[in-house]
């Protein structure tokens, strides 16, 4: 965390580095010209005669005090004389150098200039000239000569600047000042202005350090009224790239008092830009951090941690893109023609997206499939034709151990798209099964066996009465077929098997307690008219069932509501019978 006195030193350094020394400020200016003059010949038709290239020319005119040489960059009125053009160029190095607004940055690199800025073809607004409060447009007009067509100062704003430099004289602040402070001068900056721009930086470093413990307080505040929990080291990691950007908005606001140089000023203003780029750089980086941690603590309490792993590869990639933009708006800050650059991103981003389709789409995929969750790693389902447990999704792909403990590995492209069976989400477990009884079962067995099954599913404690079903579905050579249809009361599925058990063990010994047998296909038919037992067993069953039609409690065919109440989960089965035990006691 930066501290005041590290803001103060951080800021002051980088100025006097960038400009205030008495060398580089003016060596920067003077190369950034050489550059423009070594290239000038090289560049192609498109940039030598744009606006901007016309104005860096000015400028190195302008610095050579060239009166003659700047007549060739300007459109005079008609009718005026050799010593009104002479008068009126100093005057508009003068105008330029102490209230010009001018940033080559934001000038055209085409040779037409900017097309769409609500002015006619021919004229071009490359700046602004502020005096007493008022501002006047610095504009260009575009004129023949020759075979070609350059750029020159308008008319209208040549017959401005006598008028400009009379109010600036009028304005001027270094009338106020004592002339010992105004004589003497360190790298093109008089004493004055060093002593303002020194009062103005440790100025900037006081109000930064206060709006932006307001801001964070602000924030605090806005957390807790809005009950967003934000930690206070998150918090904390905005401080420095606030106070960056409160200096940095202080000292610009400064500049417009102080009358230095035009290349003094534009070197400044450079130096602000590319710290001002970095701040926000810096500050969009911190609200990534910011909102990805938000967003992992919300996707843990709703119990996603499948979503959650996707965060990091996500905020990776959002830094990767602000820094990106931010290195390109740095460039444009350096006077650098950016179409160039960002049209070659695009050409590369549009081969490398060709050349790894395949690894994007399962990059999607995956990112798919952990924000919709479909299934979480530990799950066990049907996957296509594959049955297995989840053992990890990945950015490219998803891992699923099968039955038989092989790993298959699926790209996550095409997981996504499959048809995904997830039999964690069941809330419970469906049992269907069919048996045969034997040939020789009576009809009146056969009943009183249907309403003893009935009431032995209604009175399991782990089958869900609705629907607890067993039905006389149809008769085969070999016997009488049973089906029946049941929810067990569990999601579990090796205790649905113990369920599935105890069931099956009941549903023998109510065939036994009736005298019946089973029934399968292929299996001679043996009669037990001669078995003592299994006849004695048959003649109860049967006695019974007339005993609940003469009492008129044979509930068959639709089993009633007050039939079926009082036997429901009446039976034991381990544990769960003595908690509901409990439960009703």
């Amino acid at each position: 965390m930066l501290k005041l006195s590290r803001l103060v030193s951080l800021i002051a350094s980088s100025l006097l580095l960038v400009s205030f020394s008495p060398v580089a400020g003016q060596a920067q200016v003077g190369k950034l010209y050489a550059q423009d003059a070594a290239t000038q010949k090289t560049e192609n038709r498109e940039n030598v005669e744009s606006p901007r290239i016309m104005f860096r020319q000015f400028l190195n005119v302008m610095k050579r005090e060239d009166v003659e040489g700047a007549f060739a960059y300007m459109e005079f009125p008609k009718r005026w004389g050799n010593e009104r053009k002479h008068r009126t160029t100093r005057q508009l190095f003068e105008v330029l150098n102490k209230r010009g607004r001018v940033d080559p940055a934001d000038i055209s690199i085409e040779p037409d200039g900017y097309q769409n800025d609500n002015q006619p073809p021919e004229i071009e607004i490359i700046g602004q000239v502020i005096v007493d409060g008022s501002s006047t447009p610095v504009k260009l007009v575009h004129v023949q000569e020759g075979e070609s067509k350059v750029w020159r100062f308008s008319p209208d704003f040549i017959e401005r600047i006598p008028d400009l430099a009379e109010k600036m004289e009028q304005s001027d602040m270094e009338s106020r000042i004592p002339p010992v402070l105004v004589k003497y001068q360190l790298g093109g900056i008089k004493a004055w202005q060093w002593l303002f721009l020194v009062g103005t930086v440790l100025a900037a470093a006081l109000i930064s350090h206060i709006l932006a413990l307001v801001l964070i307080k602000t924030m605090n505040f806005g957390s807790r009224r809005f009950k967003i929990y934000l930690p206070d080291e998150l918090l904390k990691g905005f401080l420095p790239s606030l106070r960056v950007l409160t200096g940095l908005g202080v000292i610009r606001l400064a500049l417009d008092w102080v009358d230095l140089t035009l290349a003094v000023r534009q070197t400044i203003q450079n130096g602000i830009k590319i710290f001002f780029t970095f701040a926000l750089i810096f500050l969009a980086l911190r609200l990534i951090e910011a909102s990805i941690a938000m967003t992992r603590m919300s996707f843990e309490r709703q119990g996603r941690p499948g979503a959650a792993a996707m965060l990091p590869p996500a905020q990776k990639g959002l830094k990767t893109i602000v820094v990106v933009i931010g290195i390109i708006f740095l460039l444009r800050d350096l006077g650098l023609n950016v179409t160039a650059i960002v049209a070659g991103l695009g050409v590369g981003g549009l081969a490398i997206a060709l050349a790894g389709q395949k690894t994007i789409e399962n990059l999607f995929g995956g990112i798919s499939v952990a924000l919709d969750q479909p299934v979480r790693v530990g799950d066990f389902g049907r996957f296509g034709d594959l049955l297995g447990t989840v053992e990890d999704i990945g950015l490219r792909s998803t891992r699923i151990r099968t039955l038989d403990r092989t790993v298959v590995t699926i790209p996550n492209a095409e997981f996504s798209l499959m048809k995904l069976e997830n039999f964690e989400k069941r809330d419970k477990l469906r049992w269907t099964s069919t048996l045969v009884l034997r040939a020789d079962t009576s009809a009146d067995q056969l009943r009183y066996l249907l309403v003893k099954m009935k009431e032995m599913l209604v009175g399991h404690p782990m089958v869900l009465n609705d629907p607890a079903r067993v039905r006389f579905v149809k008769i085969v050579p070999y016997g009488f077929e049973l089906e029946f249809f049941a929810y067990i009361r569990s999601t579990d599925w090796n205790e649905c098997l113990a369920v599935i058990e105890d069931l099956n063990i009941r549903i023998v010994r109510l065939v036994e307690e009736c005298g019946a047998g089973f029934g399968f296909q292929g299996a001679p038919l043996q009669l037990l008219r001669d078995d003592q037992l299994m006849r004695q067993r048959q003649a109860e069953a049967e006695e019974k069932l007339r005993q609940l039609e003469n009492s008129g409690g044979l509930p068959m065919p639709f089993y009633p509501q007050e039939w079926i109440e009082p036997r429901t989960d009446v039976l034991g089965f381990g544990k769960v019978k003595k908690d509901l035990d409990n439960r009703s006691g």
